[in-house]
Order: structure tokens, then sequence, then C-alpha cells
């Protein structure tokens, strides 16, 4: 009885809405206890990557009467999305526990090593690294980073070494060795899906064991789109619905503890953006970004639906690649393509106001979240 989808959709919906609750109510607490911390940047930011000053950022913060009382709002608000999550799940563990042959507690229960384990390591791990850099970042000496926290090269070390053994566990402990790469064939009308363990090389061989880099690849560039976090509102506005279409994707393929993780996620990413909007009470934070975004990842690669990560998830890879781009040109041709990056600080630097782009994210995240569960649910 409890397998039937009916019972598991009431469930995912209930826990959902529940954790949205749940985040409300402790958000408060948490907000105040980032304040009493001080958990904010104690210095600006003054140069970009590329060693010049930040001429187009100051400008846009010249005339802003807000700008001193925005330097006081903490980072850190992931957090009430991680623990919340982590806790929630094992809440329903522990009464599981209780009487682990009961079947209604195990209806409970979304913990699994064959479906929840690895992405709420993943989300615990990611966030305490995104923790650290925060916490860094809010010391007087702003960290080793010239935009405070750990230097880009320690992040990107530490998220592949967290990708590696990521990739390690799929293919030895679940022994998950096929990324699904579909190309349609105008011929014959249907889909072509490539099974990386059947592709051999010369003096290569099977090709199974290669789905580990490929996996620190996948997980590496979707962590690194965690800069379209900026402005009031839009990082986990942007992030909601690309998580719906996946919890939506999972669910119709019967991962029902992965579709019950994602909406508890959403729960919580609900309650921290109730707060976050326009004037925000904090900030998400690398804690935020970094397990959010890293955990969604490894949910595509579960599923097998990497395919849909760049179809939903459009606006984070063009923030990410518009920033790649700027970065490049100025330093091999010493010229911007864009006024400021990412694409949203550009889009910001034409005239848009930030509640505009806020917005217009929005609304664009939703679209391509709709077009990407469109397609997910094509490709079989």
């Amino acid at each position: 009885m409890f397998l039937d989808p009916t019972y598991q959709g009431i469930k995912i919906l209930l826990y959902s809405g529940l954790a949205f609750v749940l985040g409300m109510v402790w958000a408060p607490v948490l907000i105040k206890i980032l304040t009493i911390l001080k958990f904010w940047k104690k210095q600006s930011r003054k140069v970009a990557v590329t060693g010049e000053d930040l001429v187009a950022t100051k400008q846009f913060y010249i005339d802003n009467e807000e700008a001193e009382t925005r330097k006081y709002i903490p980072r850190g608000g992931g957090i009430l999305i991680w623990v919340t999550t982590i806790l929630f799940a094992l809440f329903f563990w522990l009464i599981l526990q209780i009487d682990p042959t009961n079947k209604f507690y195990q209806f409970l229960n979304f913990i699994s090593r064959k479906e929840t384990f690895i992405p709420l390591g993943t989300l615990f791990f990611a966030s305490l690294v995104g923790l650290i850099d925060d916490t860094l970042s809010t010391m007087k000496n702003g960290g080793n980073y010239i935009a405070g926290g750990l230097k880009l090269s320690h992040r990107l070390i530490l998220v592949a070494l967290m990708s590696t053994f990521i990739g390690w566990w799929f293919y030895y402990k679940l022994d998950i060795t096929t990324i699904k790469l579909p190309l349609y064939n105008l011929t014959e009308r249907h889909w072509i899906n490539f099974d990386l363990q059947n592709i051999s090389l010369p003096l290569v061989g099977s090709l199974g064991w290669l789905i580990i880099p490929l996996i620190v690849l996948i997980l590496v560039s979707i962590w690194s789109t965690s800069i379209i976090d900026g402005f009031d509102g839009l990082a986990t506005g942007v992030f909601i619905p690309v998580f719906l279409c996946f919890a939506g994707l999972a669910f119709i393929d019967k991962y029902y503890n992965i579709a019950t993780l994602l909406m508890v996620m959403v729960g919580t990413m609900w309650a921290y953006l109730w707060f976050n909007i326009p004037p925000a009470k904090f900030f998400l934070g690398d804690t935020g970004t970094m397990g959010v975004l890293m955990t969604l990842g490894v949910v595509a690669i579960f599923i097998n639906k990497v395919y849909v990560l760049p179809i939903a998830g459009l606006l984070l890879y063009l923030v990410a690649i518009s920033a790649i781009i700027q970065v490049f040109s100025k330093k091999f041709f010493k010229k911007k393509i864009f006024l400021a990056a990412p694409l949203h600080h550009h889009l910001e630097a034409k005239g848009w106001t930030r509640e505009q782009v806020t917005m217009r994210f929005w609304m664009i995240s939703t679209i391509t979240s709709l077009l990407g569960f469109a397609v997910g649910l094509l490709v079989k």
C-alpha cells in the first residue's frame, strides 16, 4: 500500500510543507545568532580576480543609501536549508529505529543507502566546506582570497576531491556505470542513448571506470554556477524551479526517496526565500550554494538525467559562462565583453534594477525548468 504513488505523493507534499513550516519557525533564531556572531564580511572586495579595481561595482553602490546597512546583513543563511533538511531526515530515520520492521515507519523514513545516502552526505560535507569558506570571509583579514574566504584554487581542489569520492561511490558501491547522453536519430526518428560502459577505444578497453572523472567534471561544473548568488532572492528563486523539475522526474521514475529529499529541500528554500527577498535578513553564502548545487548534480547523475541540467539550469550555466568569458577576455585581450560579470551584474550595469533582474530570472528559470521536465519525460 505504501508504495502506491498516491501515498508517496501525499507524503512528499506533506514533508515539503512541514519543512517550510520548520524553516519559518527557526529562521528568526538563526538570523539572530548570525547577527550576534557578526557573521558578515568585515571588508569589501575592491579588486577583480584579474587584479584591477572594481570600478563598475563601485558605481552600482555610490548613490545607494542602503549600502552601509547592507554591510551588516549576515551570511550563512544556507544553514537554514541544509541543517533543516538533514535534521528532518534524521528525525524520521530515528523513528524507524524504534521498530525497523514496521511498514509505516519504513514509509515515513526517506534515508536509504540505495537512493539518498550519497545525496545527503554530499549536502552535509559540501555545505560544511562552504561554511568554512563563509567563516573565513567574515574574519577581519577576510581569508586568503580577494573576494574573501578560501582561495579559488583551494575550493576547486576540495570540490574535486569530494566529487572524486562521489564518483568512486557511484561506480564501486552503487554499480552505476552509465550516463545517458541522448541524441535524436532523424532518419529512424528515435532517441539514441550512449552507455559509457559499452564504449571502447584502442588500448583502453571498457571506459566504464571513466564515469568517475566524468562525474567530477559534472559536479565541478554545477558548483561553478554558484556565482549566481548576489542579489536578494536571486539564487534561491532560480534554484527552486530546477529542484521541482528534478523532484518531478525522480517521482515519475519511482525514486520516491530522492523526490522526498528534493521536496524537503524545496520547502526549506521557500522558508529561506521568505527572509531573503528585499530587504534581505541574511544572505545564502557558500554554505548554501555549494551544498545545494552539488546535491542537485548528484541527484541528476543518480536518476540518469544529467542532460536535463543544462536545460532546466540554463541560467546557472549562462551566468558561469559569462564570468569565464569575461575573465578570459580581460586576461588575454585586455578587453571587457560585458559591462560587468557575472551576467546579472551586466544587466544591472545596463540599467535593470536588481528587482527586475531577480524576478525576470525567476520567470526564465521556471520556463527552462518546465522545458527540462518535458525533455526528461520525452527521453527514455
